[in-house]
């Protein structure tokens, strides 16, 4: 947006020259919400997060061991371990919720603060934890422009738990986050609820932790939507509407969010996008009717204002 490609109201209420005015900028922003359920265990020594720290310092012998053998702790990212399930908040046949198994007591309720308090905490109590996430939330959010310079953060309203399957849904992660957490198969690793603890009971007991705990699942998308539509971004060949030779390739163009990790879609974009760039004629071509294409610099003003029926 700063570079003058987005709503030209909000461009020029900032006073940035509008090159395109596209409204579909910074719209459509989804991602997978989460909450944790966290427990502590008095088997001392088998958690992750205890394993990687030696008398309160950072173990060297796990990154050794990783950088000799390509072996050991480090070949996980520490949430490899789940399940997809369809709960009974469920609006379609498809799963709704992932829960990830990690081996470690979550430091906070906000999963992502543990992550943030990891370095500074030199005892680790031991554990285990299982973060839901709501994969096929539809709560939508936006992104907009504080100011004008790029150095400015922008103003990014996730717009969490807008729509209530999303909150559901996350309540029925907790659920079974507990019930799992509690089974008697654990034995001697079976741990004593920590998030949300047992004063949390209630479905509004539950929803009320989810709000208050609830961060990012890191799968951020939609801001530059793919499509055909007049709130679209990018055409079916990734390229931006209305702007020469420019491309958005990344998960921002994805329309909407995948069911799962957005990794390998993002990779899947990148390989047709290297392959339109290779070969132009494999790139499809769009039914966009464009009544002014953006006068970009160099460009002469009949050459701007050529009306086309496609972006490619």
């Amino acid at each position: 947006m700063c570079s003058g490609i987005g709503p030209a109201d909000h461009l020029q209420e900032l006073g940035i020259p509008v090159v395109a005015d596209l409204p579909g900028v910074g719209e459509n922003l989804q991602d997978h919400p989460a909450a944790v359920v966290s427990f502590r265990t008095k088997k001392k020594g088998v958690s992750v997060t205890s394993k990687l720290r030696l008398w309160g310092y950072t173990n060297p012998f796990p990154i050794l061991q990783w950088f000799l053998f390509k072996t050991g702790l480090l070949t996980s990212t520490g949430c490899d371990h789940g399940a997809f399930v369809r709960t009974p908040a469920a609006t379609t046949n498809q799963p709704d919720l992932q829960i990830r198994f990690l081996a470690a007591r979550a430091l906070m309720p906000d999963g992502m603060t543990t992550f943030i308090q990891f370095r500074n905490t030199k005892n680790l109590e031991d554990g285990y934890s299982f973060q839901s996430v709501a994969v096929r939330a539809r709560s939508v959010g936006r992104i907009r422009l504080a100011s004008s310079n790029t150095h400015v953060k922008p103003v990014i309203d996730g717009g969490y738990l807008s729509d209530p399957s999303d909150l559901a849904t996350l309540r029925e992660g907790i659920k079974l986050g507990r019930q799992i957490g509690n089974r008697a198969d654990w034995g001697e690793f079976k741990g004593e609820e920590v998030f949300p603890g047992p004063n949390v009971q209630t479905d509004d007991e539950i929803d009320e932790y989810i709000r208050y705990t609830l961060h990012t699942a890191n799968a951020l998308t939609g801001t530059c939507k793919m499509g055909t539509g007049p709130d679209s971004v990018v055409g079916p060949d990734l390229c931006v509407r209305g702007v020469n030779n420019i491309r958005v390739v990344d998960a921002s163009v994805l329309p909407s969010i995948p069911g799962g990790q957005t990794g390998t879609p993002t990779v899947m974009v990148a390989d047709r996008a290297a392959a339109f760039i290779r070969d132009p004629t494999l790139a499809p071509k769009a039914p966009f009717i464009v009544e002014e294409t953006a006068r970009l610099p160099g460009v002469t003003e009949g050459a701007s204002k050529k009306i086309a029926t496609s972006l490619a």
